[in-house]
């Protein structure tokens, strides 16, 4: 089962500033949370195509610094043997190293799991008017020209209207941008990446024992959630009968073991460990002497463990369990 807690949207400024280093101490670490959709990286159709475009940009540049390095007076003092003794007897693809470098990108994002949020579907009069009033991100001067940012804010208004009740962590070096997320609820503004793991592990290790301790309270009730389930979902425990060839005269439960596995701002996800037993009855064929089968019904007892993951809605200090969302066995 995987359930997303929450998004984290990155401006292309922070790209830039991070060096572009997707496997370093920071864009790593986001790596391995957005593959375990805990922290899921959200990347706009405008914010990939800027960054490749400036990722190609910055690759041309050192490419080419590389290749006049290789060509300067300096190293033509070099004697051929030399060179190749030193490493230097090599000649560039320029064209093949900047792909290799803009690749990098791209693998970044698989490695993450990201979402894209296409162009298609924006706002695009909300964007103009934005332009002629001055609005974030647009501004006096060379903020008239944001309309790479404003393509992005419009995509990820989108996306929050697409996906409600999820916390949107919004990551930028530019405070155009992050003006035009401040006065919007669902979205929670940061210049740096290191912020937002600090506030996200602050908020999941302050929850986290009253979620604990709300399941506790709640286990009666969590318990006849789950013997209703198995009820009406007989092929749960008895995976050789289909549902119309048995019948479920008692089902009990004994809650094992809890372990929280996700959280967010008003939901948590356990691992609960069962013990069930169950008495049916079941349609079977029996022999009644030599060579006579028929059908009759056969009492049949069930008992064994399992794991279900459990989905609660709670408000927003986990004082009150609102409801069980889902259950996957």
């Amino acid at each position: 089962m995987s359930f997303e807690r929450s998004y984290i949207f990155i401006d292309t400024s922070v790209y830039v500033q991070e060096s572009y280093r997707f496997s370093g101490t920071l864009l790593g670490k986001l790596v391995g949370m957005s593959s375990d959709d805990e922290l899921r990286l959200v990347v706009p159709e405008i914010i990939q195509q800027e960054v490749t475009y400036k990722l190609r940009e910055t690759a041309e540049e050192h490419a080419a610094k590389i290749q006049t390095a290789l060509g300067s007076n300096i190293i033509g003092l070099i004697s051929d043997k030399d060179k190749k003794l030193v490493g230097l007897d090599f000649q560039i693809d320029q064209e093949k190293l900047v792909q290799s470098v803009v690749e990098t990108w791209e693998k970044f994002r698989v490695r993450s799991n990201a979402k894209s949020v296409p162009l298609a579907g924006i706002d695009l009069s909300g964007v103009v008017a934005s332009y002629f009033d001055a609005k974030p991100p647009f501004g006096k001067g060379r903020k008239r020209n944001e309309f790479p940012d404003a393509f992005a804010v419009a995509s990820m208004v989108n996306f929050a209207a697409d996906n409600p009740g999820r916390p949107i962590y919004v990551v930028s070096r530019d405070n155009g941008m992050l003006e035009a997320f401040s006065n919007d609820s669902r979205f929670r503004c940061h210049k740096e990446l290191s912020e937002v793991f600090d506030e996200y592990n602050r908020h999941t290790e302050a929850l986290s024992p009253a979620a604990h301790e709300l399941m506790k309270e709640n286990v009666k009730w969590i318990t006849e959630v789950i013997v209703d389930e198995l009820h009406a979902n007989p092929s749960l425990y008895a995976s050789e009968y289909p549902n119309d060839r048995i019948y479920i005269h008692d089902v009990s439960v004994d809650l094992d073991e809890m372990n929280l596995v996700e959280i967010g701002l008003d939901r948590a996800v356990f691992d609960v460990g069962l013990n069930y037993h169950v008495r049916a009855e079941v349609t079977g064929m029996v022999c009644f002497g030599y060579d006579d089968y028929d059908w009759d019904v056969i009492p049949r007892n069930f008992d064994g463990k399992m794991t279900a993951y459990l989905e609660v809605l709670t408000n927003s200090d986990f004082s009150e369990l609102n409801k069980i969302a889902s259950i996957e066995f």
